[in-house]
């Protein structure tokens, strides 16, 4: 009878002891869904991050004829990305320090343009324009003669984002290098523009200078047109090639 007083009160204490481990098992149990549930959460996060593609454009827009705009994506990862314009495939840019860039083409004609740019999932789109702008002299092949008094004049008219501009300068450069504007050795001369947009060079403000300063021999020249005095915006005409005999 003692014995059985004795593996009882055994037993009591066993279950005893083991109880407070079955408790902290379940409570440790039950505060793990939540640790896993707020990892879980993170995860769309930065698979979202990751995701992002963004573009940018270098100018609000370009004029026809000239360089098409710059347009770069701002990326997250490695690998190419692949540009059109209006449905156009432009090709695969490599991605350099989170970015891919493309240059649109010259020779779109004036109008808007949307870019798109897709990087594995990713998309983006950025809208760009073409304006209609446009230099032009009423001739642009001349001969002249060092030794003559009488030069022909030039003149034209200007068209400056679809219209006609109504201000501005014409300067004229040999070679088309307008770097360092008219302390350029390369700079020639300047007309300004009327309120109808066209603009005159007499005869000796440019084919006189021409044949006093560069001589005998054919010459390039770009005629090159800017709204404002900063200078930070040109159009050209075409090239002007003025022959000088002796």
């Amino acid at each position: 009878m003692r014995r059985f007083a004795t593996l009882a009160a055994a037993s009591a204490a066993s279950l005893a002891l083991v109880a407070p481990a079955a408790v902290l098992t379940a409570t440790t149990a039950s505060a793990a869904p939540s640790s896993a549930s707020a990892s879980t959460a993170d995860v769309p996060t930065v698979a979202a991050r990751k995701a992002k593609i963004k573009l940018k454009k270098s100018k609000a827009g370009t004029h026809y004829g000239l360089a098409g705009n710059k347009i770069t994506a701002q990326v997250r990862g490695k690998g190419k990305v692949k540009f059109s314009v209006n449905g156009i495939d432009l090709g695969k840019k490599k991605i350099k320090k989170g970015k891919a860039s493309v240059r649109l083409p010259s020779d779109l004609a004036p109008g808007t343009y949307k870019v798109k740019a897709k990087f594995k999932k990713s998309k983006g789109t950025i809208k760009t324009v073409v304006w209609d702008s446009a230099l032009n002299v009423n001739t642009a092949v001349f001969t002249v003669s060092a030794a003559g008094y009488d030069f022909p004049e030039m003149a034209g008219q200007v068209k400056f984002k679809g219209k006609i501009a109504k201000k501005g300068w014409v300067d004229i450069y040999l070679d088309g290098k307008n770097k360092g504007g008219s302390s350029s050795p390369n700079y020639c001369c300047m007309a300004s523009v009327s309120a109808d947009g066209t603009f005159n060079f007499s005869g000796y403000s440019f084919l006189g200078k021409v044949a006093e300063e560069w001589g005998v021999g054919t010459h390039q020249f770009r005629a090159q047109y800017t709204p404002t005095a900063s200078f930070s915006d040109y159009i050209y005409s075409q090239w002007i090639t003025v022959t000088v005999t002796p």
